[in-house]
């Protein structure tokens, strides 16, 4: 189980953040897209009641939600929830329908201020309590898709300990992004380099544990969506949403996974370099590399990653 710092002075959840490496988004009340992305093997699915559903068949995917989560989280894929705003009750109701046990993290739309994120975590935990859980048990991830968001992006992030995962995207002309930043963005996504890059800064800062974000450039092509996933882990993601698309989510998964070869190293100088911080050293030279104490809990997290994967036991060619 990976490390949370933020969850010390208090703060206990039902759902332990871990590394997501792909996350897809799915109209929630279809069930068969639902199914069928399930199987594409992304890491996480969100249903989202907002865009990505009609006015019309809201109520439905309220309805559908919890079977749909006890049925996701049978076949071991991480349940998430994008509600509607704040506007006409809406959220409210989305929040009604889908705290269940199965949700592991909701996902909050258009996240303009640290405001938003405690409005939306009080009424998550008044949901919560209203159905026998225990308050403060789902995770946040606040969606940033305007110039305020990004501008704000340290304080939404700080706004409360249940935030695990949060990160800058990439957006379309049509998207909310565009339509915020007047951003034109090419099929690559180039243009987004900064937006991805100062989130990140900023949630890493508020001791966001596991960053999801980048978003997917417009390109489908192989070799872009690889560029795309790899400059993400690069600049410091953990994860990254992705289209739902088996070929696309092999990639983004393949990019996000710790290989045999970095595995079995960290799994045989770690218990000699956290003996060496215990013991005061920071830095220690191991067969002849040089190794910081401030990896460790990195690793460690990464380690766990791969003990989910069934990975930790195999050994390199």
């Amino acid at each position: 189980m990976g490390r949370w710092p933020r969850l010390q002075g208090g703060v206990s959840v039902t759902h332990q953040p871990r590394v997501i490496r792909s996350l897809v988004f799915v109209p929630a009340h279809d069930p068969d897209r639902i199914l069928a992305a399930a199987a594409m093997g992304a890491d996480a699915v969100g249903l989202d009641l907002e865009d990505l559903t009609p006015g019309p068949d809201k109520q439905r995917a309220r309805e559908l939600f919890r079977s749909m989560a006890r049925e996701l989280s049978a076949k071991g894929v991480t349940v998430m929830a994008r509600t509607n705003g704040f506007a006409n009750g809406m959220c409210e109701a989305d929040l009604d329908a889908v705290v269940c046990p199965e949700l592991h993290c909701c996902n909050i739309p258009k996240v303009s201020s640290a405001e938003d994120v405690t409005r939306f975590a009080a009424l998550l935990a008044d949901a919560e309590r209203r159905h026998g859980l225990a308050a403060g048990g789902i995770l946040l991830r606040p969606v940033v898709e305007t110039a305020a968001g990004v501008r704000s992006a340290y304080e939404i992030a700080s706004a409360s300990a249940l935030v695990a995962y949060m990160g800058g995207v990439a957006g379309g002309f049509w998207g909310d992004l565009g339509a915020s930043m007047g951003l034109i963005a090419s099929p690559q996504a180039t243009e987004s380099l900064y937006l991805r890059s100062k989130v990140l800064v900023d949630v890493r800062a508020a001791g966001v544990p596991f960053p999801v974000g980048g978003g997917a450039s417009a390109d489908k092509d192989p070799d872009v969506v690889r560029r795309f996933a790899q400059e993400n882990r690069h600049l410091g993601y953990t994860g990254s949403f992705t289209h739902a698309n088996p070929a696309e989510i092999a990639i983004v998964n393949e990019v996000f996974t710790p290989t045999v070869e970095q595995i079995a190293e960290w799994q045989a100088i770690l218990p000699e370099l956290e003996k060496a911080r215990d013991e005061g050293t920071i830095v220690v030279t191991i067969n002849g590399r040089l190794y910081d104490a401030a990896g460790i809990p990195r690793v460690r997290d990464q380690l766990a990653l791969a003990e989910r994967l069934g990975l930790t036991g195999l050994s390199a060619p």
